[in-house]
């Protein structure tokens, strides 16, 4: 067997009632609301490499962060992308078959109690089915907070947090991840034509493979003589893109003097084979209220200076006449 021991240290917290887990998903970093009141867990999120018909050991340290004792028990759920933010979707009556739900394949953890600011280490044993379907499998293991005086009935429930499970089992894998889209925008509206900066460059990135990506990468922004002008990084929090949705990501460019027309050049990599993705666009920024102003005093100096040459041609014309 295998031993995953602490990946990297993370807080991960939810006051919800019932239990589910809000984070965000693809760049393993849980959210967190105020550590005094809930339960501490690291790491936060596990990347197994797994072969069918393997057993593996997940490591994980709680540490209760209330003011209370507490008991624990947990459960384990699949999920899939919500949305394209990468927030989790937990699939409470996940229907998937036993071959690709972790559901179970995470072996039952016993209850345990601790006291406050009391820390545990626990495991849990993954069995990868031998007939478990190649690509990617996702799940969380949640663990729920209660008074020890409380019953199992789940009233009093004090917190629940999880840590995420990324499983991708050896086989027919399939990396295949493309552009959606990309675009300019700003205020979320989309444009290729500004008045000033900043500008927001939009990439949705579809996977439609069967395990997760991380694309990374950057956009070139070049003026209308070939000039670089900036460089932004895109996902270089290097999150995921989970199979059979889309991804958003923004990077957003500010400053102060723009005019013209501009190219942005997308380059993304993926894959464990160094698959690329690429993109061209082009925008414009058109300051029209300082070009009116500066049209506005244009006309009006040659319009004093019409005045004056006229007046002063006048003038001339009577002293000759005298």
């Amino acid at each position: 067997m295998k031993r995953i021991g602490l990946i990297v240290p993370s807080l991960v917290l939810a006051l919800l009632a019932v239990g589910l887990l809000q984070s965000t998903i693809v760049s393993g970093q849980a959210s967190s609301a105020s550590a005094a009141q809930g339960i501490q867990i690291s790491p936060a999120l596990v990347e197994l490499n797994a072969l069918p018909g393997k057993t593996y050991t997940v490591t994980l340290n709680i540490t209760n962060v209330t003011g209370l004792d507490l008991v624990y028990s947990s459960s384990v759920d699949d999920f899939n992308a919500k949305d394209e933010s990468g927030s989790p979707q937990i699939l409470l009556d996940s229907t998937l078959p036993e071959t690709a739900s972790i559901k179970t394949w995470v072996s039952s953890i016993d209850q345990f109690g601790l006291t406050t600011r009391q820390s545990k280490v626990i495991t849990a044993q993954v069995s990868v089915p031998v007939d478990a379907e190649p690509g990617g499998h996702y799940g969380v293991i949640r663990f729920s907070g209660r008074a020890p005086e409380v019953t199992d009935t789940g009233v009093g429930l004090a917190a629940s947090a999880g840590v995420l499970m990324l499983i991708r089992v050896d086989g027919d894998i399939t990396e295949n991840a493309q552009v959606s889209s990309f675009f300019t925008a700003r205020n979320g509206d989309q444009s290729s034509f500004f008045e000033t900066s900043p500008i927001t460059f939009v990439t949705r990135i579809q996977n439609q493979g069967n395990i997760h990506v991380k694309p990374v990468g950057s956009i070139e922004i070049r003026d209308m003589f070939g000039g670089l002008v900036k460089t932004l990084p895109v996902n270089d929090e290097k999150s995921n893109v989970l199979p059979d949705s889309i991804r958003r990501f923004e990077a957003v460019y500010d400053s102060q003097w723009m005019i013209g027309r501009y190219t942005a050049n997308l380059t993304l990599g993926y894959g464990t084979t160094g698959q690329a993705l690429t993109s061209t666009i082009n925008f414009w920024v058109i300051p029209y209220k300082i070009i009116l102003i500066a049209l506005l005093v244009l006309v009006t100096i040659i319009f004093i200076l019409r005045a004056v040459l006229r007046s002063y041609k006048k003038r001339i014309i009577a002293e000759s006449k005298k």
